[in-house]
């Protein structure tokens, strides 16, 4: 599992990614990248689900453009996923694929987003039952959002979070807006397991390129441990924010 938040202003995307991956129920790795660059391209592509699949992605799509890569992408996607799928996964596996850049015939930014799912496999109905997730549904075409959240917390924890679902996105911060997202997140379970940490990336893409900075770490994350995040403050989170 991974998580990807993000969203687009007038002048820039944002992607932020945890660097949590888990080999056989156990956390291997705290430090990875996941919104990987496309070459030539102010673009990258992120993906939830086997944490390899994202950068074995990256280099597997065909483009000239991010224009032209949109116009592809979502049997691109598909095809590889299923490749991927069966290769390395015996064939179950689910994932969330992000794909963020700026388009150069409208000098804009955007983010798209695919779900996939081998249908009736053990990942899939995992997914579909637990009481964790019950709001998702795949969404099997490629499509353009304003905000992306996976796993998308539920209105409770948003609320409990205190986090500001109608905030004005060509004002606010982008790093503490999303990191407060997936803090929530993070405190999130799937089977069993929290599914979120190691460090935060935030990726900034503009018309000038891609930037990539680490924005916190979860220093108590540890190769080999189990994830357990630490209880939260929400008012005192905010207010440390605010004043850093």
């Amino acid at each position: 599992m991974s998580a990807i938040n993000g969203f687009v202003r007038s002048n820039a995307a944002f992607l932020l990614t945890d660097g949590l991956s888990y080999f056989e129920g156990v956390p291997d790795d705290v430090n990875l990248n996941k919104a990987h660059r496309l070459y030539r391209l102010n673009a990258v592509v992120a993906a939830t689900g086997p944490a390899q699949f994202g950068e074995w992605l990256r280099g597997r799509l065909a483009y000239r453009s991010f224009d032209d890569l949109v116009e592809t992408a979502e049997w691109q996607i598909t095809h590889h996923f299923q490749r991927y799928a069966r290769e390395y996964r015996d064939g179950d596996a689910t994932s969330c694929v992000v794909l963020a850049g700026w388009h150069e015939k409208e000098d804009r930014p955007a983010i798209y987003s695919i779900e996939l799912e081998r249908a009736g496999t053990p990942k899939a109905l995992l997914v579909r039952q637990s009481a964790e997730f019950e709001e998702k549904h795949v969404a099997a075409s490629l499509t353009e959002l304003p905000v992306i959240s996976m796993p998308p917390p539920s209105r409770e924890e948003f609320q409990a979070a205190g986090y500001d679902l109608l905030a004005n996105l060509e004002k606010v911060d982008a790093e503490t807006y999303l990191l407060h997202c997936m803090e929530i997140q993070r405190r999130k379970r799937f089977d069993g397991r929290h599914v979120v940490g190691g460090h935060a990336i935030l990726t900034t893409i503009t018309r000038d390129g891609v930037a990539q900075r680490v924005v916190h770490r979860w220093r108590e994350d540890r190769p080999g441990k189990p994830i357990r995040p630490r209880p939260m403050d929400w008012n005192g989170w905010k207010a440390r924010r605010v004043a850093a």
